[in-house]
């Protein structure tokens, strides 16, 4: 009994612990205006993932029951999508960091999926990856 008791007291502390790395620390954090010219010093070779942080106001924010969208970033910058499985209460104008696994499609649209999500002026005492 003893040794349930001390498993069930490290518990919560692994769990915290893994949560808050859930994914890799970002290559780096841009807003809309400085993505471009930091995705252009990423090495498109490197086969592993890379992770960024967008900071940006939502143009838009849907849920179809399963997943969530969350757009920031219009041209000439580029767009950005978040594939995620909560939104939360945000919406269109909410100020937000988007952290995510990088898949860009095309020079002009970034999906980050899975992405991570939360107030661009949230207090960062913990990462949250």
């Amino acid at each position: 009994m003893v040794r349930f008791s001390c498993l069930c007291l490290a518990l919560p502390i692994f769990a915290s612990a893994t949560a808050a790395l859930a994914q890799p620390e970002p290559s780096f954090e841009a807003t809309c205006a400085q993505l471009r010219d930091k995705l252009s010093t990423l090495d498109a070779s490197n086969e592993e993932w890379i992770t960024i942080d967008v900071v940006g106001e939502l143009r838009a924010v849907e849920h179809d029951g399963t997943l969530g969208y969350m757009l920031t970033c219009a041209a000439p910058d580029p767009e950005v999508v978040c594939v995620t499985y909560e939104v939360n209460d945000y919406r269109a104008g909410d100020r937000v960091v988007l952290s995510g696994t990088l898949n860009q499609i095309d020079a002009d649209h970034v999906s980050l999926d899975p992405c991570l999500h939360y107030p661009a002026d949230a207090e960062r005492t913990l990462p949250l990856r």
